[in-house]
């Protein structure tokens, strides 16, 4: 035990020793002005339609998610239009496809939708019902030649939230001011 005093008292004696130069100093230079590292923006980078073809979910910041009341987060799923991301929020489920080389608001197959617009921008929009349930269709023009398609479908009766249209067009605004 003795011999661990003596050590430690040793060891702080050297680190203290340390301290204090044997020698004078010489002048400071001055020193060259440091360039501080590029700050790290936390900012989601902006996506482009074709982004967003191949990785559906990136469609939203984690900002949206949290206003458009997202309960369960986007999954990539197969669809045979292209990949589709699949939302949960409080009102129904949306799925999003984007189309980066087709305007489907022009589609002839599509004329009996209604024409509308969502976040300034050419919109179509159509309802289809399975048995208690309600579906939306919403395609949204981003640019020339190329839209986005929402499917929202209620959660049924008396679920809470917002209508199931109500949430898909929330959805489309959100995604089209990311595109914009």
């Amino acid at each position: 035990m003795q011999r661990l005093a003596v050590a430690l008292v040793l060891v702080l004696m050297g680190v203290a020793a340390c301290g204090s130069p044997d020698r004078p100093t010489s002048p400071a230079k001055p020193s060259t002005p440091v360039t501080p590292p590029a700050a790290h923006s936390t900012a989601p980078t902006k996506p482009t339609i074709s982004s967003l073809a191949a990785h559906p979910c990136q469609a939203l910041t984690h900002e949206d998610t949290v206003r458009l009341n997202v309960v369960i987060q986007g999954e990539e799923v197969p669809d045979p239009s292209g990949k589709t991301c699949e939302w949960g929020a409080l009102g129904g489920l949306v799925g999003f496809v984007a189309y980066p080389t087709t305007d489907k608001t022009r589609d002839q197959d599509l004329g009996h939708l209604t024409v509308s617009t969502i976040a300034g921008h050419r919109a179509l929009l159509g309802q289809a019902t399975h048995g208690r349930d309600t579906g939306y269709l919403i395609f949204v023009m981003t640019g020339p030649g190329q839209s986005i398609k929402l499917d929202a479908v209620s959660f049924g009766p008396g679920a809470p939230g917002p209508d199931a249209l109500t949430v898909g067009k929330n959805f489309a605004a959100a995604i089209v001011r990311r595109l914009s």
